[in-house]
């Protein structure tokens, strides 16, 4: 393979800058008649090198065509122009995206061809896409690793991470379906309304109670807790607040009322905490028909959570403290 001018920039300089100094060395060492020449020398290496550097940031910062880039050196073409990795054995799929339309309220379907290597993820695809199709194409991201959870879409069927599917994976009959999450109001295209998510998980009130306001103000020490107390809530403290639970959870779908199941595990996660001091009074104010005692346990929603919180299993147990109640009443 021809090298570029990068390689013989970076492999020159590599074996250049050691030989200059060993010149320089040489020429003090030996001095008189010598010196003279070690210093032709080394002013010609030195002028070299020179000419190696200004070539190579020229390739580097003017044409980019180090590796990685995305254009070729000499054309001015953009080698990403149909979505092509520099991976060039990858594997042509249709990309077949549902798009919401905020103008008509209806969902367009548009397909794209892509050809994705093996480390090609559903996000980095759609947002190639964007960059090199269809630049009207929309969908939230952040982080790109699982965290964030902004980029929460339907991969042929089911609430997913888009940055954490794998689209080779993804592929059926070599095509792969991405849609919108339809238990969020949709903005446009793949990008949801998360307010009504983020106000019912605020209606929890998800953090830690305590009933000596002085102490929450100027705490002196942190609250002891023991490895057992910890496992009984680090599980539901996982949760990234994607909203994939909610999408797949059928309450949610047919009763926008229902807290649904991110709030409702929660709720648990605290009550849970041996720190937190505000009781059986959390359990309480989710005590209603659109609280706890909504949930149908489908379990989907812990099928569809990337992190295995499992707010099924929360909402559950929250039952069963609840029924306690109903028993220590009489």
């Amino acid at each position: 393979m021809k090298a570029s001018r990068y390689d013989i920039f970076m492999y020159g300089s590599i074996i250049g800058v050691p030989v200059l100094l060993i010149l320089i060395t040489i020429g003090l060492y030996l001095g008189g008649g010598y010196a003279y020449t070690v210093t032709v020398l080394a002013a010609l290496l030195v002028l070299t090198l020179v000419v190696f550097a200004a070539t190579g940031i020229k390739e580097i910062y003017i044409h980019r065509t180090y590796p990685g880039s995305r254009k070729v050196f000499g054309r001015g073409t953009d080698e990403h122009a149909s979505t092509k990795p520099k991976v060039r054995k990858g594997e042509e799929v249709d990309i077949v995206l549902d798009r919401f339309n905020n103008e008509t309220s209806k969902m367009d379907t548009k397909t794209y061809k892509f050809y994705a290597d093996r480390l090609t993820t559903v996000l980095g695809a759609i947002l190639d896409i964007k960059a090199y199709q269809d630049n009207t194409v929309s969908i939230r991201c952040n982080c790109r690793m699982g965290i964030c959870g902004s980029c929460g879409v339907v991969v042929n069927g089911k609430p997913r991470l888009a940055c954490e599917t794998n689209l080779l994976n993804a592929v059926e009959n070599r095509r792969v379906r991405v849609s919108p999450m339809l238990g969020h109001p949709l903005l446009k295209d793949m990008a949801n309304n998360f307010e009504d998510f983020f106000e019912k998980h605020r209606s929890v009130e998800p953090f830690l109670y305590r009933e000596d306001e002085r102490e929450r103000e100027s705490a002196r020490h942190e609250y002891g807790q023991g490895s057992e107390d910890l496992s009984r809530f680090l599980p539901y403290s996982y949760c990234i607040m994607c909203g994939l639970c909610l999408d797949a959870c059928p309450v949610v779908n047919s009763n926008p009322n229902f807290a649904g199941p991110q709030a409702l595990s929660q709720v648990w996660r605290y009550y849970a905490d041996s720190r937190d001091q505000k009781g059986k009074k959390r359990l309480f104010d989710v005590d209603t028909e659109e609280g706890a005692w909504g949930c149908e346990f489908s379990g989907s929603c812990s099928k569809a959570c990337p992190k295995g919180v499992g707010p099924a299993s929360a909402i559950q147990m929250m039952k069963g403290e609840l029924m306690k109640r109903i028993f220590e009443d009489k």
